[in-house]
């Protein structure tokens, strides 16, 4: 599987039938589908974020903000609930699994995001019992390797409860291979 940019992940995940946040892509001025959304999908927190680019405008939001924070973006882009609105997360971060080779960077810090999580940093296989001790390691591995999620960058976050699309305690933010 190749996945080119964020708009190619969110449909690899959506094909996968994986578990993320509710989420739709929107252009700045569709104010009634933001409506929509934000009606279907009540959160204390929402995430606007450019898909064109890795790295892209995000801003965190209130629904009553969300509007004014549209007139920001001259192209469509992501509205999704804030996996932060769920609370109790347990670990969030990045990982590569390639055999039995385990590439980890990742923080049991609640507060973290995926551009700072690198409070842990491991490169090893997969009986390294260090791996093993990490609060939420065990279910996110075997949500991998129950999804077929091999040899792919995989952003998540694993909650101490279910959470999201398919209430699940793992949560897929985004894939990557080619970016």
């Amino acid at each position: 599987m190749k996945i080119l940019n964020k708009a190619d992940s969110l449909n690899q995940i959506k094909r996968l039938g994986l578990n993320t946040v509710p989420e739709i892509v929107v252009s700045p001025n569709s104010l009634e589908k933001i409506d929509e959304f934000v009606k279907k999908y009540p959160a204390s927190q929402y995430v606007l974020r450019d898909n064109s680019t890795a790295l892209g405008k995000y801003f965190y939001a209130t629904k009553d903000e969300i509007k004014e924070l549209a007139k920001s973006y001259t192209s469509p882009f992501s509205l999704a609930v804030s996996f932060y609105s769920y609370g109790g997360i347990t670990l969030i971060g990045d990982i590569l699994v390639s055999g039995d080779r385990v590439e980890l960077t990742a923080s049991t810090d609640s507060n973290a995001n995926h551009r700072n999580a690198d409070e842990i940093s491991i490169y090893s296989n997969l009986y390294d019992d260090k791996l093993w001790m990490i609060p939420g390691f065990n279910d996110l591995i075997k949500y991998i390797a129950d999804k077929n999620l091999m040899d792919i960058i995989v952003e998540f976050v694993v909650f101490d409860h279910k959470v999201g699309t398919k209430k699940e305690k793992v949560l897929i933010t985004e894939l990557r291979t080619e970016y």
